[in-house]
């Protein structure tokens, strides 16, 4: 056992006997405070009403209202609160006992007392007792409800150091991981960056150059059109021909063809963009049934490669269906696409469980990808191998982000000339199944 989960225990029985000794004796010392306080306002209230009522019996008759018993003992007798026995005494000014309703209090008694007044004179006082043994038979209830939470709370308590390093040992694995994507990510942002400036530089160096030679063009046709002596049928017309019909309509050619590759450029950026903004509907998704109808969809290009497929027991997933139907769509589609045209084509699609999650491999025997190239092949823009598949490079860059956005991995192992496996994992839920 390690020191840390020593001292882990120590710290937390040290936490469990104080929480349980504070819940033991807390929750009764407050129910009978609380308890103790309601009775007394309780009492104080009955008296100050009955004070009043016997009030009118003194108005009535100032001088011989002590001697008005029936009526006094009618007044003591009303109990607005039924199930409390009481005493009720009234007293005259010297102390005398005038009427008495009582009943039979078991100790200990609790005592509340308010003065009777005929025109603001005191005349007496009338008393209201009652025993707090229920009270106290209530918080021994309690205390052994206390007890029991206080066991209970300390049990608990002390079974938490386990608990509490498995949590550990997970949030460092999660601390870990979140580092190593944070890795990944500033590293992706440098290719990021350095990917999008030199593509978009071309364009524009194109631009400025032919930019450069419109401007050349116009003070050469400036320097032509001044002159004193144009000679339009002779030299000078052969080169203005030339300008006009084939200098300019090619620079401008150039020009127009680099704005458009720009354009391209960042849309393709903007749509890479949008994916990390789309919000994710996670529903029970069957692969099988998925890859199935994507498969469907490639039947006539399978058929042009001589293709087999071979999909082994895929899973039931809890995921967002459309980014699933991404990535793996565009991991067939790529598949297919550079199968070697000099031998049958093969797809295995397979998965298989870890006590992490899912891992998803497409396996093929297409021309491969050279080691030098295997970490490029995610980036956007970049294409390997022979460039003779129409496409632009993004493709494996969305589905990517489309797989970080599952909080999943995805590479590639591959053996040039020979084919390429396309591994992607996905994280488990609670319930054992694949999450958003």
């Amino acid at each position: 056992m390690s020191s840390e989960h020593n001292k882990l225990i120590r710290i937390t029985s040290c936490i469990a006997g104080t929480v349980a000794i504070a819940i033991t004796v807390a929750l009764p010392l407050i129910y009978f405070l609380v308890s103790y306080k309601y009775t007394m306002g309780g009492l104080e209230t009955e008296a100050e009403i009955n004070a009043r009522n016997i009030a009118s019996i003194i108005r009535s008759n100032p001088d011989l209202w002590k001697y008005e018993t029936p009526r006094l003992y009618e007044l003591l007798a009303r109990r607005p609160r039924a199930g409390h026995a009481e005493t009720r005494r009234i007293f005259d000014k010297g102390g005398e006992l005038v009427a008495e309703s009582t009943d039979r209090l078991n100790p200990p008694v609790v005592s509340s007392t308010y003065p009777l007044k005929d025109s603001g004179v005191e005349v007496g006082k009338i008393e209201i007792s009652r025993s707090l043994a229920p009270l106290l038979l209530r918080v021994g209830l309690v205390a052994l409800i206390g007890i029991f939470l206080g066991t209970a709370v300390f049990i608990s308590l002390l079974m938490m150091p386990k608990k509490a390093l498995n949590e550990l040992k997970r949030a460092e694995e999660r601390l870990q991981h979140f580092a190593q994507n944070l890795q990944e990510v500033n590293e992706e942002l440098k290719n990021f960056a350095y990917i999008i400036s030199h593509d978009l530089r071309a364009p524009l160096v194109n631009v400025k150059g032919f930019t450069g030679e419109l401007q050349a063009c116009m003070q050469e046709l400036d320097s032509i059109t001044r002159r004193r002596e144009c000679d339009l049928d002779g030299n000078d017309g052969k080169r203005l021909t030339e300008i006009l019909e084939t200098d300019v309509p090619e620079a401008i050619g150039f020009i127009t063809s680099s704005v458009s590759r720009m354009d391209t450029l960042i849309g393709l950026v903007l749509k890479l963009s949008r994916l990390g903004h789309r919000e994710l509907k996670p529903e029970p998704v069957d692969l099988n049934e998925l890859v199935d109808g994507i498969l469907k969809t490639l039947t006539h290009q399978l058929e042009q490669k001589n293709a087999q497929v071979s999909v082994g027991m895929l899973p039931e997933v809890v995921q967002d269906r459309v980014a699933l139907e991404q990535i793996i769509g565009n991991l067939l589609d790529n598949a297919v696409k550079y199968l070697d045209p000099e031998r049958p084509g093969r797809l295995e699609i397979s998965a298989e469980k870890t006590h992490e999650g899912y891992i998803f491999n497409f396996r093929d025997n297409g021309r491969g990808i050279s080691l030098d190239d295997q970490n490029k092949v995610f980036d956007i823009f970049r294409r390997a191998g022979k460039q003779d598949v129409q496409g632009d490079g993004m493709g494996l860059a969305y589905v990517k982000a489309l797989v970080r956005r599952l909080d999943g991995q995805i590479w590639c192992a591959s053996e040039f000339g020979e084919g390429s496996t396309f591994s992607f994992s996905l994280p488990l839920t609670e319930d054992g199944m694949g999450r958003v």
